[in-house]
């Protein structure tokens, strides 16, 4: 029997890059109020454009079987 363990065998993964242009609304009764809410709870999304800008393998993530 020997003391060889096993190497990991590692998988890469993918970071996926985005770019999004979107047209939300906000029902709110002042600008301050709708800025505010925007940023905490976001809107009503009607309008969404993506676009893939960039894609990059990143190795070295470890997958356990």
């Amino acid at each position: 029997m020997s003391n060889v363990s096993k190497i990991k065998e590692t998988k890469p993964t993918q970071c996926f890059s985005y770019e999004v242009n979107m047209l939300v609304h906000i029902i709110a009764d002042d600008e301050v109020t709708a800025k505010a809410q925007l940023n905490e709870k976001g809107g009503i999304v009607t309008k969404r454009d993506v676009k893939l800008v960039n894609t990059a393998t990143l190795y070295g993530e470890s997958k356990d079987k």
